[in-house]
């Protein structure tokens, strides 16, 4: 596994599944649109909907990215990467907010991204990897550091058995 063939496997996706904390404590899983600028993933997303709240209340998510289930061989080995993540909102009056706002222009419906983009609720949150992992099938999962760099490979630490 290399760091091109992980960079390739995110290429595949134009949203994100996180795992973020509500304020009281509680998971809550969901999805949104993304782009990647640098490293980073950015997220347009309501504040009116639980996961923009939790956002706001806390710096780190997890990011998942999962292969789709019809081109799945073996749900057992699904690929899939992980990513921990921190967070941090990006406000309006930057440039880095109309560099991004372009970009999800470019790839998603520009207007209607425009039209978000206006609405108070939204808010853009760049999630910034710390680390993860990447699973490309039975014995093929590896560490990624913070660049989403292969580092090593997962060896179990028990061996299976029956």
């Amino acid at each position: 596994m290399t760091t091109d063939e992980v960079k390739l496997f995110l290429e595949t996706f134009e949203t994100l599944v996180m795992a973020s904390i509500t304020p009281t404590g509680e998971p809550h899983a969901s999805t949104a649109p993304y782009v990647r600028m640098n490293n980073d993933f950015y997220i347009l997303i309501s504040t009116v909907a639980q996961h923009g709240r939790n956002l706001l209340a806390s710096s780190q998510v997890s990011l998942l990215f999962a292969e789709d289930e019809s081109k799945t061989l073996q749900p057992f080995a699904r690929k899939r990467a992980t990513i921990e993540a921190s967070v941090s909102e990006i406000h309006r009056e930057t440039p880095i907010f109309l560099e991004a706002i372009e970009r999800f222009k470019v790839h998603f419906d520009s207007d209607l991204v425009q039209s978000l983009s206006e609405m108070g609720d939204f808010h853009l949150f760049k999630l910034s990897p710390l680390s993860g992992s990447v699973v490309m099938g039975f014995g093929k999962a590896y560490r990624l550091n913070e660049n989403l760099e292969v580092l090593t490979q997962i060896s179990a630490v028990h061996q299976h058995s029956k």
